[in-house]
């Protein structure tokens, strides 16, 4: 006899898109190149990438466009020109809403615009089936936020109230949001936010009706919930209560995605749940995106594609995971010489550098891209 195996689901994933059409840039302290009309050039060969290896399905992890559109009043502009990208893979897509999402437009336009952040009228949040064995629970980590809630709501006023506790700094105009603040509170800034105590107790139900159809669990947010998985920085303010409900039901949650953080992370919790923070095509000169393949035994396979995850607290320069294995007890370890160096010495040839320099290069910058060509140029 043969034994029919099920192929798995596949899931496209994406992270911090972050696309202008304005020239390239660094952040605020000019240390991070930010390169907005790349980025789309990125999501592009994501979608061939996904349509050639067959996806089922589309995460996009959030900052699909820069923040910068809004002064450009170009913020319509700038989304349907990434959405005709994305669109060229006709699977279902599921959009997270990220901070940028919410500089750019009202709350009530997200879905006007094509981003499909939740049900037609519905919450922000919410589960759906991934294949026949998986669910996917997609959270609003802005519920709660200085950003995107009207002024007079309870959720402003909520986080008004947080930040007061947390970090007043920021509410008396203070040009420096962390002078003096505990590490531990680095996360109470305009960037972040919560989930209310509403979408707490809606997260636990559907858990527990994922686990009545003997489902495993992904979660996917924009901003990430471990800090050894990103930076102090870059965490959701009430994400020890979220991590509390996850390591309740953790024979069935097996990972939780992010982005925000683009110099990416990996870390496994003391609950062995896995945590992965994308790297952003913002800032990259390869490819930056992955597929995820969940298996009906209960356990996922993350391929990626260039630098799409990296080792955390390396500022993006440390060594790559061309894949994880998210399974209880799996231990996944980056690389300096993989499939990202193999892409990425095609990538700096494709600029015209020579193919033994480029390998060097890259082996000398454990992979990564930008660093080889800086030190090629040098």
């Amino acid at each position: 006899s043969i034994d029919f195996v099920m192929p798995a689901f596949r899931l496209g994933l994406i992270a911090d898109i972050r696309y202008a059409d304005c020239d390239d840039g660094t952040d605020f302290s000019g240390q991070e190149h930010r390169y907005f009309r790349n980025s789309l050039n990125i999501a592009r060969r994501a979608v061939d990438c996904w349509n050639a290896e067959g996806v089922d399905a589309v995460v996009q992890l959030g900052d699909i466009i820069d923040g910068c559109n809004s002064k450009l009043k170009e913020s319509e502009k700038a989304l349907k020109a990434v959405l005709e990208v994305l669109s060229m893979c006709k699977m279902p897509r599921y959009d997270l809403i990220g901070n940028h999402e919410l500089y750019n437009l009202q709350r009530p336009e997200l879905e006007k615009c094509g981003l499909h952040c939740g049900p037609p009228g519905g919450c922000s949040y919410y589960s759906a089936h991934l294949g026949d064995r998986w669910e996917g629970i997609f959270l609003d980590p802005f519920e709660v936020a200085l950003i995107g809630q009207p002024q007079d709501s309870p959720a402003f006023r909520e986080a008004m109230q947080m930040m007061q506790d947390h970090n007043p700094q920021v509410l008396t105009g203070a040009k420096d949001w962390f002078a003096g603040l505990p590490h531990e509170k680095h996360r109470y800034v305009p960037y972040n936010g919560a989930i209310s105590q509403q979408q707490l107790e809606w997260m636990k139900t559907a858990i527990r009706s994922a686990e009545a159809d003997s489902r495993k669990i992904l979660v996917f947010l924009h901003v990430p919930l471990y800090e050894p998985a990103t930076k102090a920085k870059t965490v959701v303010w009430n994400a020890e209560e979220i991590l509390q409900v996850l390591h309740e039901h953790g024979e069935s949650v097996v990972a939780v995605f992010a982005g925000h953080d683009h110099d990416g992370g990996y870390a496994v919790d003391e609950g062995g749940l896995h945590h992965i923070t994308m790297n952003s095509p913002l800032t990259a000169h390869g490819d930056c995106f992955a597929i995820l393949e969940c298996h009906d035994e209960g356990w996922a396979h993350f391929k990626a594609f260039g630098r799409a995850c990296v080792e955390s607290n390396t500022l993006g320069n440390g060594n790559a995971y061309p894949e994880l294995i998210l399974a209880k007890d799996a231990v996944n370890v980056a690389s300096p010489v993989s499939l990202a160096s193999e892409e990425g010495s095609l990538q700096l040839q494709a600029m015209g550098f020579d193919g033994s320099e480029a390998k060097k290069a890259l082996e000398a910058t454990s992979g990564n891209v930008d660093a080889a060509v800086a030190l090629l140029c040098g």
